[in-house]
């Protein structure tokens, strides 16, 4: 790993931990071992440093959702008899994504502490983890419910009575990831009811 990489690994531990205000440039040096002027040979200011993070951890969040939308949307519309094993499937691997990947369980952890300090940042945390899910599930479920495949009135509601418990779960276990295979199994028992609510 290079120093560059090396300066964003550790600054992103330590704003997770301590927040974004608490952590100095020479906090951030003192952990990798290196002077306080080396790090202006990399990154403008601590602001760029934590701007840099954002954008690679924005990146990395869009990547997987949008490989997993367009693997999920391929498997479903494969699947004519919308098997629940299927959505349990995409919906463990994305549990285990947003839980266990290190970049993006310290950057979620970083935000929800900045969230309360800055409303861009808060708008930025209620998209990423919120309301761009929302969306796409509603669209998947007033597609569904069209197709007569499930039963349902309310798409958004639906989505919000789906998506809630995996939100939940994700804040649940946040500090106890050795504990992964019982999350999933609590996620995967949530769609069994849920969808045994809604199939026809």
């Amino acid at each position: 790993m290079s120093t560059k990489e090396r300066i964003l690994s550790e600054a992103l531990s330590l704003f997770s931990v301590h927040g974004y205000s608490s952590v100095s440039v020479r906090d951030i040096t003192k952990v990798i071992g290196i002077r306080e002027s080396a790090i202006y040979k990399h990154y403008k200011n601590k602001q760029a440093i934590f701007d840099t993070i954002i954008h690679i951890s924005a990146e990395r969040i869009n990547q997987f959702q949008q490989e997993l939308i367009n693997t999920a949307g391929q498997e479903v519309s494969d699947d004519t008899n919308f098997s629940i094993d299927l959505i349990q499937k995409i919906y463990c691997r994305l549990f285990s994504f947003y839980l266990t990947d290190e970049i993006l369980s310290k950057f979620r952890k970083m935000m929800i502490i900045e969230q309360y300090k800055s409303v861009e940042l808060n708008t930025m945390f209620t998209e990423m983890f919120i309301e761009k899910t929302l969306r796409y599930q509603t669209e998947v479920f007033r597609q569904l419910i069209q197709e007569g495949r499930i039963g349902g009135t309310d798409p958004e509601i639906m989505a919000l009575h789906f998506y809630s418990p995996v939100f939940l779960l994700l804040f649940r276990y946040d500090t106890s990831t050795e504990k992964l295979e019982e999350a999933l199994k609590l996620i995967q028992k949530h769609i069994q009811e849920f969808f045994g609510l809604y199939l026809k």
